[in-house]
């Protein structure tokens, strides 16, 4: 069997740089029009394909937007591979510092532009970025995985393999339209002198063919829906991750702001009783003084009063 026609590869492709909403609309219209094509078997394909989440949908992105930085990176997971079989540790060093360096690179631009595709991307996106990137170097069948661009869950190295964001079995072939065994194992499903699929009449359809059909696609529109529920709950979690930042944020101001206007109570507060404590020196001052003025007067007026008696007395005295 030869291998499919390139266009339906690219209509696979294709449905990878689509906005992450209208994904299953352009999918099922890729699917038909591979099945008015006459491709039944592409048509399967591009139906079974799974919506990516958030973070695959940005890894997706990341790595057709910088494609040469992607795979600079996973040819260094070729060199750690080539030196940890000859054993040479000090180009493992050298190569896992290389590793890190060019992740964080990577990881670096989209954390700086904040977007991916018009889609602002969160720290738990980012974290799983890192993850991915970090997989596609450390496992070369990753690697090609994260390069095809196809992604639908982020992946993880986890020491024993690679496993997806959730923590499942990550299938790490390059999604691309049926090879030749796909084909072949299609074909031995069918009955033995069955007719093309245009030509038959739909009468012919057995149960026992629908029904494997009909619980795969209920199987893919659960996983759909629990991927679809998964990325609203981590939209909702970046969301209100943001809120509580903000809110943490106003909080630490608001916090400043108290400390401060205590500190600014504290020293006029401290000033006010300073004052009045100045206030009771006064008034006591000028209570001392009032008295003083009192006993002066009083004092006054008697040397006044002394003084005219004396002048009288001169007065009766000259007149003698």
């Amino acid at each position: 069997m030869t291998a499919p026609p390139e266009p339906l590869d690219a209509a696979v492709d294709a449905l990878y740089t689509q906005p992450l909403d209208g994904f299953v609309a352009a999918r099922d219209a890729a699917a038909r029009q591979a099945a008015d094509a006459g491709d039944a078997l592409g048509a399967q394909r591009i139906k079974r394909l799974p919506k990516p989440s958030v973070a695959a949908w940005v890894i997706n992105h990341v790595v057709r937007e910088r494609p040469d930085d992607v795979a600079a990176l996973t040819r260094v997971g070729d060199e750690l591979r080539a030196a940890t079989q000859d054993r040479d540790r000090a180009r493992i060093r050298a190569l896992d510092h290389l590793r890190k360096e060019r992740t964080e690179a990577l990881v670096g631009v989209v954390r700086q532009a904040g977007e991916v595709g018009g889609r602002p991307v969160s720290a738990a996106v980012l974290d799983r970025l890192t993850e991915t990137l970090t997989a596609a170097v450390m496992d070369a069948d990753a690697g090609a995985a994260v390069r095809a661009g196809r992604l639908a869950r982020g992946l993880q190295h986890a020491g024993f393999g690679v496993v997806d964001e959730l923590g499942e079995e990550a299938d790490l072939v390059a999604l691309r339209p049926a090879a030749a065994s796909d084909a072949e194992k299609l074909a031995k499903e069918k009955p033995a002198k069955e007719q093309p699929a245009e030509e038959r009449p739909p009468e012919d359809v057995q149960p026992e063919e629908a029904q494997p059909e009909d619980a795969a696609d209920a199987a893919e529109r659960a996983v759909e829906e629990t991927s679809a529920q998964v990325d609203r709950l981590e939209e909702r979690h970046d969301d209100v991750s943001d809120r509580l930042r903000t809110a943490e944020a106003a909080v630490d101001d608001a916090q400043d702001e108290a400390t401060r206007l205590d500190d600014e109570l504290a020293r006029l507060t401290e000033e006010r009783d300073a004052a009045h404590r100045a206030l009771d020196e006064t008034r006591a001052a000028a209570d001392e003084a009032r008295t003083d003025l009192a006993a002066v007067e009083q004092e006054l007026e008697d040397a006044e009063d002394r003084a005219a008696q004396a002048r009288r007395r001169r007065r009766a005295a000259r007149g003698k």
